[in-house]
Formats: C-alpha cells, structure tokens, sequence
C-alpha cells in the first residue's frame, strides 16, 4: 500500500471508529462483552465513480449502520499492492474482507491460506480456497431484459454496447442484449465495443463518440467511472441510454436514460456480513444471486418509455422466473 492508501486508511478507519462511538441509539450495539467484529473491503477502483466501486462502499457501510460492525476500506488499490493490502487487514485482525471484483483471485490465492481464521470474500468471482467464500450475479439475465427495452426503443434499429473489458463476466450480458433485442425486433443491428478498462474516462468517452458515430440511437453502457461521462455525452447528442450494471443512471439524465440493470451489491455485502455474524457463512462456497433471489433487477423508467415496452420487458422478467423463458446464463 504507498502513503497515499495508507493515510487514507488510517484516516477512514479512525473516522468510522467516531461514528461508531457515537451511533444512534437505533443502531445494533454488540452484546456487552462481546467482540466487535471488524470488517474491512478492497477495491481496485474509486469509490465516487456512481457505479460498481461506490455501490461497494454503501454496502460496506451499510453493515456498519444495519450490525454495528468496525469497518475500514482501501480504494483504488494498484495490482502492485493488492497481496499487501490484504496482508495487512489480516495482520491487523479483520475477521472479515471483501475483495471487490474478479482481480482480486491471484492475490487471494497468495494470501487467504496464511489466515485460516480470517474470512475472505470476493465480489463477482470465486476462487478456491477453504477460508474463501464467492458471489456471482448471474451474469447474462440483465443483459436480456435491457436489450429487450433498447430494440423496442430504437427508432432506426442501430444499437451500440460500450462496455469496460471482453471479460465473461461482461460478455454474458454483452450476448444477452443481442438476444433479448432480436427477440423483438429481428432487424436490430447491435454492436459493442470494449473500452478496456472499468474507469478509463478518456478511452470511454472515444469509445461512445465511435458508437455515436456509427449512427446509432440507443447506447447500452456497461462501466464504472468512464460511464456517467459517456451518458452525458449520448445526452448532448440525442442518444438515448441503458445504464447500469450497479448503479441505477436514472437521476444522471431522466430524459436521456430509459431504464438501468442493476445489481444490488449493497445486499449482496449485507447478506454475507449477516450469514458471518450468525456463524453460518462457510468457505469454499459461492453464494449465486440474480432476479429469483431480488439481487438483479430493471431500474428506474424514463417517462418517455412507452407503457408498452415497460409492460412486455415486465411480462418476460415473469416468464422468466417462471421458467417459461429461457437464455444463457452464466453463474
């Protein structure tokens, strides 16, 4: 971890600790002479991009408003540092860590087996390990119901997708959107494009102007911090929007967005943090969510959205659930 990381560190941890001190009487206080447990999460990204690295800190947060557990957090934590910015909340005594995101599996294969009673979580991704647990949305279900919406939306048939990497957890969804378009609309013509990057603002704002480019009139963007540049940008332009995949757009740009696919990250920290307290929560297991489970779910409509539309992607996500619709789904 640099100097950077590391004030900010001691900074958040110190802050938390008063807040804690001082919480209302509604937040849960642990039983007297109890341990309080502590509770700390690592990201590879900022924490204010309105997207996949904020909606990480609500759900840390909110186990701290909700448990009354001891939190503390590193962002934007450079490849380099991952190992030792593990290391140190396990030496430190965090009983349990959440590493945000698929990049964090080599870095917890070095580390989680020198920590065998320190609990390990990796958002979006399992790897293997007897103190590691997993979670996976079920990649590919929002992907469906959102190109739904854009090929009953589009006016002249041409949609583009800007999305961060080619990585499955990305291209599940990328797919989907071509399917769910075809299915209600056989002539959508819908391209994507990789920006390479979750947070690379420049290269997704060239990726988005080369979409906008292409002429088409519906953007699906699938990003972090690269995103809410590039829906103001397809505003400025007339383009209309699909966000997510955390966060709902919604209130970016109400007139530009149609609806978001959102992932419910915070419940997804706050149901782990709950399974840990109560001793139920074990390693080497991957906890898999998605529409059935309340975790994914369609956003916000735009009120330009014709009822239509609203009703038959709504119809489907029923369909679906029960099991009278069926796509690719990767878990």
């Amino acid at each position: 971890m640099n100097l950077r990381h590391a004030g900010r560190l001691m900074l958040v941890a110190a802050t938390i600790g008063a807040l804690v001190g001082c919480a209302p009487a509604a937040t849960p206080a642990p039983t007297e002479g109890a341990k309080t447990l502590r509770v700390a999460m690592v990201t590879s990204g900022p924490t204010n991009d309105h997207g996949w690295h904020q909606n990480a800190l609500e759900g840390l947060q909110s186990i701290n408003k909700e448990l009354g557990y001891e939190i503390a957090y590193s962002e934007s934590v450079e490849t380099a540092q991952q190992q030792n910015t593990l290391r140190q909340y396990a030496q430190q005594g965090y009983d349990l860590i959440f590493c945000h995101g698929y990049e964090w599996g080599e870095p917890l294969k070095a580390v989680a087996p020198d920590f065998p009673n320190v609990m390990f979580v990796q958002i979006n991704a399992t790897t293997e390990g007897t103190n590691i647990v997993g979670t996976n949305f079920k990649f590919g279900e929002l992907g469906y119901f959102a190109g739904m919406a854009a090929g009953m939306m589009t006016k002249n048939n041409m949609i583009g997708i800007v999305a961060a990497q080619d990585a499955p957890q990305v291209t599940a969804d990328s797919d989907t959107i071509q399917l769910g378009a075809k299915a209600v609309n056989p002539d959508a013509d819908v391209n994507v494009s990789f920006v390479g990057s979750w947070d690379d603002v420049v290269k997704g704002q060239q990726v988005t102007q080369a979409q906008i480019d292409r002429g088409v009139d519906i953007l699906i963007i699938i990003g972090d911090s690269f995103a809410p540049p590039a829906i103001e940008l397809a505003k400025s332009k007339g383009i209309m929007v699909i966000g997510g995949w955390s966060g709902d757009a919604h209130d970016l740009a109400p007139d530009t967005v149609i609806t978001s696919a959102v992932q419910d990250v915070p419940g997804v920290y706050l149901s782990i943090a709950r399974q840990f307290g109560a001793g139920t929560l074990k390693g080497g297991t991957s906890f898999v969510s998605g529409f059935a489970e309340k975790t994914q779910k369609m956003g916000v409509w735009g009120d330009f959205v014709p009822a239509e539309v609203k009703d038959k992607v709504n119809q489907a996500i029923t369909d679906y659930l029960d099991g009278k619709l069926d796509f690719p789904v990767l878990k």
